[in-house]
């Protein structure tokens, strides 16, 4: 018996979408906040002002309410005020809920693949596979929706500024068409606005410009050259909104990282840097095709860095040739495929690090719209191939499998996304060369380490710790993240300073600066109860150290409370009080121990100028 699924009306393909949306992603209701939810909701103080903070969204970086201030974090800044808004309206609403941050990505997803329905049926009216029991449009539409790399955009919240953006480059399009074919204003100015919301959603909207123009030539009967005014405003509206980009975040591409963390080719040569890109890119194709594993760390070192006579390189290289040379030769044909080769190039160049950095090698989110270029031509080699061969069956058959694998591992994979730990741990042990989900992974478990009660269970929880975050520190010695967690976790373990310091000096070797590492620093030594161990460990460190003023402080407390060595104990605090004359917390302690000494008069100078720094002490 045929089905006629290819009928069907656009409201059940709607709740078709809905559906399997609540199958694959219902899981994901439950989820907590996870990831970078923190830097754009949890932590973020502009966000939690809720309805009165959207006008700061609007006029500030996207990092501005997580930090405080603007920072220079990745190159160009993040602009991306939209879905920062959808969080402040969520956060006056309903206050801080996960359920409804998931809730809005699941429905906007869901938006996301009937709207691709409504287009694709647009764009490929004349591939009429009657033959068929599922149209083509709705194949791939239905293929795009259920493929699991779009776990990571759907189930993070954060991801909601992919998904919006998706939806109204969509309605961008289908209203533009529209308007080609009716001439009516009205619908060009919606389109210009849908493409103006696209575009603060986030940045990527502009690959659009050079897709708009593609799409008329390849599936429309439209001159290119009549549609220059439509366009034209569209075009517009991009220079409109990056001159409001500009005057928020100012302009202009730089490197602006100082590890590789936030630039992953700091330390790579020209030749390696385009050798690794190349090898990411072969890294998209390969998790297109094959959705597995999937992981959120493609940071140092789970992408090595390569060199061009890598095998992998050279492979992905020559495949990008032959689609690049497909994508021409099919152009000019107007071919379906150059169509499915372009949208893939196109909309992934701008997160490819070739154009300009990112801050990362990639990331699975970064193909979310580049898939329905794979999608289309899965979809079109089936229905093209169906009606000409007698196995229907085994058609049929391939194409559920598909569906059902795209669907276990879509709905195995959002658990993972339940809360930062599930995810760090279970990808620290994918990306084991991963030093940002390992480090995650020694971080959480410390801290779910300190709110035990059970001495066994907390000492073995912080030996895993302590296990991630050693992997970590061997990826990347620098990692000060790393280093400060793993010193914070061998003094919890073991109480041993000499087992926790050593770590910390390695941050001061890099930042000798790190406010945090010198607070723990002084934390863990005052709790060292052998005094000489802890006098030795503070003139080790003001070797290195000579102009940090508390450390002299502290040696002269050593010396004089514990040793009741008041000589020493004045030759340090008077050192560090010559570096500092307005130091407080040294003149008191001076004050003191000229007091001991009977230097009464000397004593009451000193505490003088103390009691003038403080009057109300």
């Amino acid at each position: 018996m045929q089905l006629t699924l290819y009928k069907v009306s656009n409201t059940k393909v709607f709740f078709l979408f809905l559906v399997l949306g609540l199958l694959l992603y219902g899981n994901t209701l439950s989820h907590d906040f996870v990831l970078d939810d923190a830097i754009v909701i949890g932590d973020n103080e502009i966000t939690k002002k809720g309805f009165s903070g959207i006008w700061d969204q609007l006029c500030n970086d996207q990092f501005v309410g997580f930090y405080g201030q603007k920072k220079a974090l990745v190159s160009g800044g993040r602009y991306r005020p939209l879905s920062m808004v959808v969080f402040n309206i969520q956060y006056g609403f309903f206050g801080e809920s996960a359920f409804v941050g998931h809730l809005t990505n699941l429905l906007f997803y869901v938006l996301n693949g009937f709207l691709l329905y409504l287009v694709l049926s647009k764009l490929f009216s004349k591939y009429d596979f009657k033959e068929q029991w599922i149209s083509f449009p709705l194949l791939a539409s239905l293929l795009w929706f259920f493929h699991p790399i779009h776990t990571e955009v759907v189930a993070n919240i954060k991801g909601l500024d992919e998904i919006m953006a998706f939806s109204f480059e969509l309605l961008t399009l289908l209203l533009f068409l529209r308007y080609l074919e009716t001439k009516k204003i009205s619908l060009l100015f919606v389109s210009a606005a849908f493409y103006f919301l696209a575009l603060l959603s986030k940045e990527n909207a502009i690959t659009w410009l050079a897709l708009f123009p593609i799409i008329v030539f390849l599936f429309t009967k439209h001159p290119i050259k009549k549609i220059g005014i439509p366009y034209g405003v569209l075009f517009s509206i991009a220079v409109l909104w990056f001159y409001i980009r500009l005057q928020v975040v100012g302009g202009g591409i730089s490197d602006v990282a100082d590890n590789i963390m936030n630039d992953p080719f700091l330390e790579s040569t020209v030749s390696e840097k385009y050798a690794t890109i190349m090898y990411t890119l072969g890294k998209y194709i390969q998790l297109l095709i094959f959705p597995h594993p999937l992981t959120y760390d493609y940071y140092p070192k789970h992408i090595p860095i390569v060199t061009w006579s890598h095998p992998y390189v050279m492979l992905s290289l020559v495949v990008y040739i032959a689609l690049i040379f497909f994508a021409i030769k099919g152009f000019l044909k107007k071919k379906l495929y150059s169509f499915s080769i372009l949208i893939f190039l196109i909309t992934l160049s701008i997160a490819s690090n070739i154009v300009f950095p990112i801050g990362a090698f990639m990331n699975e989110r970064f193909v979310y719209v580049s898939s329905v270029g794979i999608s289309i031509m899965i979809a079109f080699w089936f229905c093209k191939y169906y009606h000409t061969t007698k196995r229907t069956k085994l058609f049929n058959s391939l194409l559920i499998v598909l569906f059902c694998l795209y669907a276990i591992k879509t709905i195995s994979r959002n658990p993972v996304w339940k809360n930062n730990y599930t995810l760090s741990i279970n990808d620290a042990n994918i990306s084991v060369n991963g030093a940002k989900s390992n480090v995650m992974a020694g971080g959480i478990l410390s801290e779910k380490a300190e709110k035990l009660t059970d001495t066994l269970e907390k000492q073995a929880m912080l030996k895993e710790s302590v296990f991630y975050l050693d992997r970590a520190i061997q990826i990347y010695p620098e990692y000060i993240d790393a280093l400060i967690l793993m010193g914070n976790a061998q003094w919890n373990l073991t109480k041993d300073s000499g087992k926790t310091i050593p770590y910390y000096r390695q941050i001061l070797s890099i930042n000798p600066n790190h406010d945090k590492t010198w607070r723990n620093i002084f934390f863990v030594l005052e709790q060292e109860k052998n005094v000489d161990a802890r006098i030795q460990t503070y003139l080790t460190l003001l070797k290195d150290n000579p102009s940090k003023v508390n450390l002299y402080l502290f040696i002269g407390l050593a010396y004089g409370k514990d040793k009741n060595d008041l000589i020493h104990a004045q030759k340090y605090l008077e050192q560090g009080l010559t570096l500092d004359p307005n130091n407080y917390d040294i003149l008191t302690q001076l004050g003191t121990l000229y007091g001991l000494q009977g230097r009464i008069k000397k004593s009451d100078e000193v505490l003088e100028r103390a009691r003038l720094l403080k009057p109300k002490n």
